[in-house]
C-alpha cells in the first residue's frame, strides 16, 4: 500500500502501545503522519482497529480505545481531570474481547466498503467526463472517415485499381491515430502482388498528411483485404514527416509458405487409391536452409483398411505430384512426413531436387 501524507489540523489524542502521552493544558499542532497497512497481533492473533494505526516520529501510534476494547477493559473518560480510566474484569475479559474483535472487524469491512464506494464514484465521474470528450472526438473522427472514403476510395497502381470502400479511424490511448482501411481485393491476387511499392507508399503518405492537418499525432495505418486479412502496416512519424513500412504481406518467405499451404490444401485434399478416398485436411510447411519439410495430416487411422490395402506405387505418385508443386516455387530438396488422424507416423519420403526423384524411406505396417 502506498503511504499517505496526512496533516492533522486538530488536537491528536493518540497513544503508543503501553505508553500514554498527555499534557496539562490542551493545545493543537500540525504533524506529519504515515499511514501503512499496519497489523498488530496479540498472542499471535490479529487485533481489530476502528481507527487506523499510523507512524509518527518513528513510533507506531494506535487508539487507546481500540487497545482497551481488544484487551477487554472498561473505559471511562473523566473530562474534568482529563483522565481516562481503564478497568479490568478477569471473568468476562476474553468473551468481551472476542465480541469486540468481531465488531471491530465488521467496522473495518464497513470502512473498506465506504472507501470502495467513494472510489467507484470517482471512476464514474471520470467516465462521464470521458464520454463527453469522446463523444466530441468520435464525431470528429467520423467526419474524417467520411472524407477519406470520399477522397481516397481508390488507388490506380501499375495498371490496376485498388479500391478502398471503408475507413475506420480511432484515437489510441497513447495519442496515436490508427487508420484501418479495407480493400476489395485479395492479398494473394495480382492486384496486390504486382503493385508498385513506392507508388502505393506515396498513396498512404498522402492519407497520413491529410490526417495530420487535423491531428498532430503519430499515425498507424493498417491495410486489410476483402477477407479482412492483414495486408500491410505502416507508421507515420509526424515530427520527422516520415512513413515507415512495418509489415507487408508477400514480402517474406513465411507468407509465401502460407500461400503454398493453402494451395496444397485446395488441390491435394484427397487421393483416390484402390477404390477408396484418402482425405488430407492440413499441410504444414517449414523452410530450412537446404530443404523444405512438409507435414501432411490425414483424417483416417493408420490401422484402417484404407491404409493397409492401398496401392503403394499409386500413393507415392500422389506424394511426388505434391513435391512437384512445391518444386515450382522452391529449388530445394523436400522431405515429406505423412501422419494419421492421431498424429502417428504413416510414411516418410524424400525428394531430390537435383534428380527430381522421390524415395519412400518409411511405411507403417501392421
Amino acid at each position: 500500500m502506498k503511504k499517505k501524507n496526512v496533516l492533522s489540523l486538530a488536537l491528536v489524542l493518540v497513544f503508543v502501545v503501553g505508553t500514554v502521552l498527555g499534557t496539562a493544558a490542551g493545545y493543537s499542532e500540525k504533524i506529519t503522519a504515515w499511514f501503512y497497512d499496519i497489523h498488530i497481533n496479540l498472542d499471535g492473533k490479529p487485533l481489530g482497529f476502528y481507527s487506523r494505526p499510523f507512524i509518527y516520529n518513528g513510533q507506531v501510534y494506535v487508539s487507546i480505545n481500540d487497545i482497551a476494547n481488544n484487551m477487554g477493559f472498561g473505559i471511562q473518560w473523566d473530562d474534568k481531570n482529563k483522565t481516562m480510566n481503564l478497568s479490568s474484569n478477569d471473568n468476562n475479559r476474553f468473551s468481551i474481547n472476542t465480541l469486540q474483535h468481531e465488531l471491530d472487524q465488521k467496522n473495518i469491512e464497513i470502512a473498506n466498503l465506504k472507501f470502495q464506494l467513494s472510489q467507484k464514484k470517482v471512476e464514474l465521474d471520470i467516465l462521464r467526463d470521458n464520454r463527453t470528450t469522446s463523444s466530441s472526438t468520435r464525431k470528429s473522427l467520423n467526419d474524417l472517415e467520411k472524407k477519406l472514403e470520399d477522397d481516397y476510395d481508390y488507388h490506380r497502381n501499375n495498371g490496376r485499381t485498388l479500391n478502398f470502400d471503408n475507413y475506420d479511424v480511432s484515437q489510441l490511448s497513447n495519442d496515436k491515430i490508427r487508420v484501418c482501411m479495407y480493400g476489395d481485393f485479395d492479398r494473394t491476387s495480382r492486384h496486390w502482388k504486382d503493385r508498385d511499392k513506392s507508388d502505393f507508399e506515396d498513396f498512404i503518405e498522402k492519407i497520413c498528411e491529410r490526417i495530420d492537418r487535423e491531428y498532430n499525432d503519430d499515425i498507424e495505418v493498417i491495410v486489410y483485404d476483402e477477407d479482412n486479412d492483414k495486408t500491410a502496416e505502416y507508421t507515420y512519424d509526424v515530427s520527422r514527416d516520415r512513413l515507415s513500412e512495418e509489415y507487408v504481406y508477400g514480402s517474406s518467405s513465411s507468407d509465401d509458405l502460407d500461400d503454398l499451404e493453402d494451395d496444397l490444401e485446395r488441390h491435394f485434399d484427397d487421393h483416390t487409391n484402390n477404390g477408396k478416398t484418402m482425405r488430407f485436411d492440413r499441410y504444414d510447411l517449414t523452410e530450412y536452409s537446404d530443404e523444405i519439410r512438409v507435414k501432411i495430416y490425414s483424417d483416417f487411422d493408420r490401422k484402417d483398411s484404407i491404409w493397409k490395402n492401398r496401392d503403394k506405387s499409386d500413393f507415392r505418385d500422389f506424394i511426388e505430384d505434391i513435391c512437384g508443386r512445391i518444386d515450382k516455387d522452391y529449388n530445394k530438396d523436400i522431405k515429406v512426413y505423412v501422419y494419421d488422424k492421431d498424429d502417428d507416423d504413416l510414411a516418410k519420403y524424400t525428394y531430390d531436387d537435383g534428380d527430381n526423384e522421390i524415395k519412400n524411406t518409411y511405411d507403417w505396417e501392421y
